[in-house]
């Protein structure tokens, strides 16, 4: 699975390299801005539908019913939000994505209702733990990506509209793959109740705060940079670099919470506590160490690869801290999920919005993109706070325990490490 991450992460990453330097931070801007769309209302339109079809598929639902409840689901809210953007566009280019080009919106919002069945569907593959199928899936896509957008870009010179078009199909292509794979799953798996409407939905209501104030817990900055910056596309495309680089640290958390969330929901309660306070250790311990990392190797790629956007460094080193908290909530998030805790997150999630929009708009006029990253870190580490303090009363473990590594955990990074360094070794000598 991590392996599969880095495998992403290396493709995903010279593709940012390529497009960032032939379309430069403008062009990036331009094209940043264009692609937040759908995933815009990937967040706000789906009403924690995911979520739901991935809890229930871990407690054994039917996987033929929940497909045909995920394409329902798709076309309902992507034909309405498709509808509702197209006469909010004017709007919309005026203010919070006032660096995408107007002809490019209209095109991308080809790539809502693809998103949303590689989204809805994907969760129906890691509630039942085929990992495997959906990791190769996403390899698949990640292998696909630079060629089409090298090609695009880099060869034919189409600029950003040759980028945008590369990003929908991709993403179409990617939505095909998940429906067939989720189609085999439930043939060889025709087991299960059928999940109601009703209780999706409802689980999916209860989540859904919690959703849409991650996602813009996440992203309200590219907007709000947008919204108060004048021409917003240059500062932006200095910012996704930055935020791209401090994202690098996701790959950890991320291995961690598609696998730890179905776990934690299909075992007791005992079992849960177990695992959470080694799982969060490790990861603490591992995001921390590849922070550290980061940072020289950042500086370099960036002078020596990437000369136009050294104003990114200030951002990332402030984003660095920030994704680390927001890594630790990853994991204690998952958790209460697992646990059917779902008022917290909520709750917690919007306090957060709220203190990252504030944040955002005070910030950002006086310092820029650095503001932006400072309201980040600011309200990524009071989530990150609030959920360690619920977590800990439902574990009933101490706050310290779920965040200080041990000596096992230690001793896990320098098996992995010595086990590395032989192998590397080996290949040496052959």
């Amino acid at each position: 699975m991590f392996g599969a991450k880095i495998v992403v992460f290396a493709l995903g990453l010279t593709t940012t390299i390529v497009v960032s330097r032939v379309l430069g931070p403008t062009g990036k801007g331009a094209y940043v801005a264009v692609t937040s769309l759908p995933a815009m209302l990937g967040a706000v339109g789906v009403f924690g539908i995911p979520g739901a079809i991935n809890y229930f598929s871990a407690r054994g639902a039917s996987v033929g019913g929940l497909l045909k409840s995920a394409i329902v689901f798709v076309a309902v809210i992507a034909s309405i939000s498709i509808a509702v953007l197209w006469f909010a566009l004017p709007l919309l280019e005026r203010s919070i994505l006032s660096a995408a080009p107007d002809d490019m919106l209209r095109l991308i919002l080809i790539a809502i209702p693809t998103g949303m069945v590689a989204s809805f569907a994907g969760t129906i593959l890691y509630g039942r733990h085929e990992v495997k199928t959906y990791t190769s899936i996403m390899v698949g896509q990640a292998i696909v990506t630079p060629i089409v957008l090298i090609l695009l870009v880099g060869v034919f010179r189409f600029g950003v509209p040759g980028a945008v078009a590369g990003s929908v199909a991709i993403s179409t292509g990617g939505a095909l793959a998940v429906l067939v794979a989720v189609r085999h799953v439930a043939i060889q798996h025709p087991e299960g109740e059928t999940a109601s409407t009703r209780s999706l939905l409802s689980y999916g209501l209860r989540v859904y705060p919690a959703g849409i104030s991650g996602y813009f817990n996440y992203r309200a900055d590219t907007f709000i940079i947008q919204a108060l910056m004048i021409s917003s596309a240059g500062p932006l495309g200095l910012y996704s670099i930055a935020v791209t680089m401090a994202e690098l640290l996701f790959y950890i958390p991320d291995s961690v919470t598609t696998i730890f969330l179905p776990t934690i929901a299909g075992a007791t309660p005992e079992e849960a506590n177990e695992k959470l306070g080694r799982v969060s250790r490790l990861t603490m311990l591992v995001t921390v160490s590849g922070a550290l990392v980061l940072i020289p190797v950042a500086w370099l790629g960036l002078h020596l690869v990437l000369p136009l956007y050294v104003n990114s460094m200030p951002p990332f080193l402030v984003l660095l801290p920030a994704v680390v908290s927001l890594s630790l909530s990853k994991v204690l998030t998952s958790y209460l999920a697992g646990r059917g805790r779902l008022g917290p997150l909520s709750t917690g999630a919007v306090i957060t919005l709220v203190l990252n929009l504030v944040a955002n708009v005070l910030l950002i006029p006086r310092f820029g993109i650095a503001g932006a990253a400072g309201a980040s870190l600011i309200s990524y580490t009071a989530m990150a706070l609030m959920m360690l303090v619920v977590t800990s009363r439902v574990s009933r473990q101490s706050p310290l325990s779920l965040i200080v590594p041990g000596k096992e955990e230690i001793l896990v990074i320098r098996r992995v490490a010595a086990r590395g360094l032989s192998g590397a070794m080996a290949r040496v000598r052959r």
